[in-house]
């Protein structure tokens, strides 16, 4: 394992539009099953629709949910993460803006894969904290950065009110599960579809959560 990065050099600043070149190929490394799946494409198309979407404001994949992690000025993380209530709205706004980028033809696939999605997730209430995504640069992985991202997500989940924070692992997703076991995190449903296990091959999801009250 690489050394661990000293506190003194990691700061977090809120994501820019212009952070799309870096982020959001970052983000979608970190599940481009799962991004191909919502967004109904191969693997490459879901890469570019990604990238454009994060440049939009305001919905769920948006650059204005996010916080990049650098390490001495070098971007080498970035997490997505909200309360319930702003998951809510930001999650409603999604399917305008896939309007405004795709072609109208890809939206009913869209729309089927979501909606099997949501039978899949649990429910996030309006006073706990949702993580979307959370990656960390290849290079700099297993040096204790995701769990200095994730840690500072609990510090404002706390400072918002939250009960609980929480995200959604894929089965097969043996290492996420693992750090997040190790700082506290418990799953509290498991679930998947057939529809979601032949297009995906990530088995299903583990809801895993950890509260604070």
């Amino acid at each position: 394992m690489s050394a661990t990065v000293s506190l003194q050099d990691i700061t977090l600043r809120p994501a820019i539009a212009a952070d799309v070149d870096w982020g959001a190929p970052l983000m979608f490394a970190s599940g481009p099953a799962l991004f191909s799946y919502v967004f109904a494409s191969e693997p490459q198309e879901a890469k570019e629709t990604l990238r454009q979407a994060f440049g939009f404001e305001g919905h769920a994949f948006s650059f204005d949910h996010a916080q990049v992690l650098e390490v001495a000025d070098e971007p080498v993380g970035l997490i997505i993460a909200y309360r319930g209530n702003v998951k809510r709205k930001a999650e409603e706004k999604v399917q305008g803006v896939m309007a405004r980028i795709l072609p109208l033809k890809k939206l009913p696939g869209i729309l089927m894969n979501v909606a099997d999605l949501t039978r899949i997730k649990q429910a996030v209430a309006m006073n706990d904290y949702y993580i979307l995504s959370l990656s960390i640069d290849p290079n700099w992985q297993g040096r204790g950065l995701g769990t200095a991202i994730l840690k500072d997500a609990e510090i404002e989940a706390k400072e918002l009110g939250c009960r609980s924070i929480c995200l959604d692992v894929p089965y097969r997703n043996d290492r996420a599960r693992a750090l997040f076991e190790r700082l506290g995190y418990q799953i509290t449903a498991s679930r998947t579809s057939d529809r979601f296990q032949q297009a995906t091959q990530a088995g299903g999801l583990h809801r895993m959560e950890k509260r604070f009250v």
